[in-house]
């Protein structure tokens, strides 16, 4: 495993390009969520009633926004930013995804040029295989928010509710987590001319390494995340500024990391 991880540390250290344009990328969509949320939540705060006005101007406020909401259309606008938002980061993200794998496999070719051309040649099957990816993901709240539900309606104590949630969730974050792994060696495949069953196969064959690989490089980011957002409410200030912006660039490396990681498993798997 540490092989695989030295390989894929070495891959990514020679995709400056892929991991610039994760890091803009997420950099963009960032802000354009950032200015939307703060479009919304701003004016708000600007007719909220102070601490110096009464309790019942405070229940006002809420009864007012209640009643926009409710009974007028006020919501719809910002319901169809949020799905044109949504829709835009569906279709932009595979084909990220897309050059970002061409570049892995295809590095004789100029950095730009290779991204460019993965986007062209694998963008409708990333875009396929990302589409399935989010349906996988959601079908299993379909009996999930039911019984996470029936367990809110059923425990009085916050306590008791957890005991009985946690469970649900921490199995949905391992489902989502499996399928995130699974669904990159497909990609893999597609990357390769390989079908769907072959990256499965292989993918089965290799499980325990895959997982214990994976799970590896998400502790890593894990425990940067952890650092970086310690850090952040200790020194709070510039530095801790910098040091946020810093950690996005990080994390797109090491999210770059973990794919090439896998593609050094993929290949030594495929000999």
């Amino acid at each position: 495993m540490i092989k695989m991880m030295k390989a894929g540390w070495t891959m990514a250290w020679h995709q400056p390009f892929a991991v610039c344009a994760l890091f803009i990328y997420n950099l963009i969509w960032g802000l354009v969520l950032y200015s939307m949320i703060r479009s919304v939540v701003v004016p708000l705060l600007h007719r909220y009633p102070g601490n110096d006005l009464s309790r019942e101007a405070v229940q006002l406020f809420w009864i007012e926004g209640q009643f926009q909401i409710m009974k007028t259309d006020l919501i719809q606008y910002y319901l169809w930013w949020g799905c044109a938002l949504l829709a835009a980061r569906m279709l932009l993200t595979p084909l990220l995804n897309a050059g970002v794998y061409y570049s892995v496999e295809h590095t004789e070719l100029n950095a730009g040029y290779r991204f460019v051309q993965g986007i062209q040649k694998l963008g409708l099957p990333f875009l396929g295989l990302y589409v399935l990816q989010i349906l996988l993901s959601l079908a299993p709240l379909y009996i999930l928010v039911p019984k996470a539900v029936e367990g809110y309606n059923k425990h009085l104590t916050l306590v008791t509710l957890a005991w009985n949630v946690l469970p649900l969730i921490g199995g949905y974050l391992l489902y989502l987590f499996l399928l995130q792994t699974v669904f990159m060696y497909v990609q893999f495949g597609k990357l390769n001319g390989k079908s769907s069953a072959h990256s499965l196969r292989l993918f089965l064959r290799n499980i325990m390494p895959v997982l214990l690989l994976a799970f590896t490089l998400l502790l890593v980011t894990l425990t940067i995340s952890a650092a970086v957002m310690t850090s952040a409410m200790l020194w709070a200030g510039f530095a801790a500024l910098i040091g946020v912006q810093a950690y996005r660039f990080i994390h797109m490396f090491c999210k770059m990391w973990a794919i090439t990681s896998q593609y050094a498993l993929w290949n030594a798997k495929e000999e």
